[in-house]
């Protein structure tokens, strides 16, 4: 996952993780993984453009709504929302962070249904982040494993038709059409057997 950033101070060539960063100039916009993004952006080199706001999050809750299908949202959406959140926390802006959260959970109510409803379908579509993807997916094998379980439950093909020692009932009675054992009357048999000996 890359996000968009802007460097607000000079960065030299430096190295994180083995890899190579820089050097970058003061206006420079650039894409970085959003991990390096991050630990810039902390140490007060670069800043995330289009940082996400409560208004923005109103918009996509408000196109959330009224559509059948999920939004697409980019990749790092959840990440980026939070990692915009804690520097709204840093920077003692807490109102702000608690309007976006709020927002985010109108946003998390308004797809939660779509997201579950999609573990029912045999693809699931692009646009979703890969949080989204992970819940799907995850939805999806619970639901198969419960619908396996169920089929298992109803299989009595192989039951139906044994006697107590698993001998099936051909096996014990024969071919005879009449299985009604002998010396027993009609009478008694409709009984159930409660008429007195004749």
């Amino acid at each position: 996952m890359k996000q968009h950033v802007r460097v607000i101070k000079d960065l030299p060539e430096v190295e994180l993780v083995g890899r190579k960063l820089g050097p970058l100039a003061v206006g420079d916009e650039t894409e970085l993984w959003l991990w390096d993004a991050n630990v810039l952006r902390s140490s007060g080199f670069v800043d995330f453009l289009q940082p996400i706001t409560a208004a923005e999050i109103r918009k996509l809750v408000f196109a959330e709504e009224r559509g059948s299908e999920p939004l697409s949202l980019p990749d790092n959406f959840y990440v980026s929302t939070a990692s915009s959140l804690l520097s709204l926390l840093r920077g003692g802006r807490k109102k702000e962070a608690d309007e976006i959260i709020s927002q985010v959970f109108l946003l998390l109510e308004a797809r939660l249904p779509k997201l579950v409803r999609l573990a029912f379908s045999p693809e699931v579509p692009f646009g979703l982040t890969p949080e989204e993807r992970l819940l799907v997916n995850e939805v999806s094998e619970v639901i198969d494993d419960w619908n396996r379980r169920l089929k298992r439950l109803f299989e009595f093909r192989e039951e139906v038709g044994k006697n107590g020692e698993g001998r099936t009932v051909q096996y014990v009675v024969g071919d005879k059409a009449d299985i009604q054992k002998q010396g027993v009357s009609e009478a008694e048999l409709h009984s159930g057997g409660t008429t007195a000996p004749g």
